[in-house]
C-alpha cells in the first residue's frame, strides 16, 4: 500500500481541506494545537500518525466533528434498515444548476455517508461550486448536514460550518430507478443581493459529460414559467428526463 492509501494520508487530507477552508495557515493551525509546523506538516501528509488527543485537538481548532476528519468506512453488524435510499444507496451524487446571476453552470458534488446512519438520519457532504467533479475538494463552497430518504421525497438540511448564518435546504423528488436523473429545489440565501432565493437543480448518481452541461439543459421550463404566473408557486414539472 502505498502512503496516497492509507489511513493516515486520507485523514491528512481532511486536516488540509479543513484547514484551507478555515483560511488558516500550516503555522496557524499547528500553534493553535501547541505543534510545530513540521508536525503538522507530516500529519497533512499522511507521513506520522496521529494520536488521539492530537485528533481531537485539531478538530476543535478547526471547528469540525472527528468524524470528519476520520473518513473510513466501519463494517455495522447491525445495519440500519433505511427508507429507500436516494439513488439506491449511491454515495457520491453530482448536482447542477445554471446560476444568471453568473451566467455559468455550477457544479456541485454530494457526498453521502449511509454507513454513518443513525436511524434515518444520514449525513452528508457538499462540495459546491467545484472546478471538476474529479477535483470536487477543491470547491469554492462546503457545507455539511444530514439527509432524510422517504419513498416518493428526500429532504437535505446543510449548513456552512463556519457562518451559522448560512443554510441550505434540498427537496429531491426520488427518482424511479437508480440512474435516472431527477430534480430538485435548493432553498438558501443569496449574496448577490442579499435576498432568500429558490433554484432548480438537477442530480444524478453519475456525472454529466461536458457536452451535456448546458444553460438549457438547466433551466425552467416554459411550463414550469407558466405555472409560476398560473398559481403564483413554483412547481417542477412532473414530466420524467
Amino acid at each position: 500500500m502505498n502512503n496516497q492509501d492509507t489511513v493516515s494520508s486520507r485523514v491528512g487530507r481532511k486536516i488540509r481541506f479543513f484547514r484551507k477552508k478555515r483560511n488558516l495557515s500550516q503555522e496557524e493551525l499547528a500553534r493553535a494545537i501547541h505543534k510545530s509546523k513540521s508536525t503538522l506538516s507530516k500529519y497533512e501528509s499522511g507521513s506520522i500518525s496521529i494520536d488521539v488527543d492530537s485528533l481531537y485537538e485539531i478538530a476543535c481548532a478547526l471547528g469540525v466533528e472527528i468524524y470528519q476528519l476520520v473518513d473510513e468506512k466501519v463494517v455495522d453488524e447491525a445495519p440500519q434498515t433505511l427508507a429507500r435510499p436516494l439513488f439506491d444507496g449511491k454515495n457520491i451524487l453530482y448536482m447542477y444548476y445554471y446560476d444568471g446571476r453568473f451566467k455559468s453552470v455550477v457544479t456541485t458534488v454530494l457526498e453521502v455517508k449511509y454507513e454513518r446512519a443513525v436511524g434515518n438520519n444520514i449525513p452528508v457532504y457538499c462540495y459546491m461550486d467545484c472546478p471538476s467533479v474529479k477535483n470536487y475538494e477543491s470547491c469554492k463552497y462546503y457545507y455539511s448536514g444530514s439527509m432524510v430518504c422517504h419513498d416518493l421525497v428526500s429532504y437535505v438540511s446543510l449548513g456552512n460550518p463556519n457562518n451559522s448564518m448560512e443554510q441550505l435546504s434540498f427537496t429531491i423528488l426520488n427518482p424511479f430507478h437508480r440512474g435516472m436523473e431527477t430534480w430538485g429545489f435548493m432553498l438558501a440565501i443569496s449574496y448577490n443581493p442579499i435576498v432568500p432565493l429558490a433554484l432548480k437543480f438537477l442530480i444524478m448518481p453519475e456525472p454529466l459529460l461536458k457536452s451535456d452541461i448546458t444553460r438549457e439543459k438547466l433551466s425552467f421550463s416554459k411550463d414550469e414559467l407558466r405555472l409560476v404566473k398560473e398559481l403564483n408557486m413554483m412547481l417542477l414539472s412532473t414530466s420524467w428526463p
